[in-house]
């Protein structure tokens, strides 16, 4: 068994007076940066935001199916926020039909697609919230070209030009940092940029 905790959250642009402040503020495009972390440890997170209001959340999923993130949420409630969900991964292996909850399409093949369903599903839904797992898909800030950053602040601009709302509302971009050392990392465009690093502690057991 493995026990798990958020130990930091490293402010990489915006310094606010403390976490819980940040968390209750928290809005326009955000960069989540993780080591690897389970989607368990994403719901902890969501919880943070905003918890005293009942908020919406739509959530495209690039890596986790739906039925892996119901049983998950079934374990690890998700407070106070109404999930929708949009799974790009279910269609390659089952027979999957739309529900309330979820719809189920193919993955966006680049950035532009991808802006493509968030705009359709914002507009649908007007979420409060929505979160991207993972922006790894697409740019690696460890070795990115230059053409790959040009084509990752045109998403961006495009994202904040075509959205209203951002003032109030999160669009926060999940990246997975296990590809190495970050060197490139978005410095306009964005609002802020987290860190999240989770230790995995596991039980020792005595005979």
């Amino acid at each position: 068994m493995t026990e798990s905790k958020i130990v930091q959250v490293n402010y990489w642009k915006r310094m606010l007076k403390d976490k819980k402040d940040t968390f209750e503020k928290l809005h326009g495009i955000v960069i989540l940066i993780h080591n690897s972390v389970e989607f368990s440890d994403i719901v902890n997170f969501i919880n943070e935001i905003r918890p005293e209001q009942e908020l919406s959340l739509l959530y495209i999923s690039l890596i986790n199916s739906f039925e892996r993130i119901k049983s998950i949420i079934e374990k690890h409630s998700l407070e106070s926020k109404k999930l929708f969900v949009v799974d790009c991964v279910s269609m390659f292996s089952m027979d999957v039909k739309d529900t309330v909850d979820c719809i189920f399409t193919k993955p966006p093949k680049n950035l532009e697609q991808l802006k493509e369903m968030l705009l359709i599903n914002i507009s649908n839904k007007n979420p409060n919230i929505v979160i991207i797992d993972s922006i790894s898909q697409f740019i690696n800030f460890s070795v990115p070209t230059e053409d790959e950053l040009k084509e990752f602040y045109k998403f961006l601009n495009s994202v904040k030009e075509n959205i209203s709302g951002l003032k109030e509302d999160s669009i926060i971009f999940l990246y997975d940092d296990k590809y190495g050392e970050l060197r490139d990392l978005p410095s306009i465009s964005v609002d802020l940029i987290m860190k999240l690093e989770v230790i995995r502690d596991k039980t020792k057991w005595r005979d």
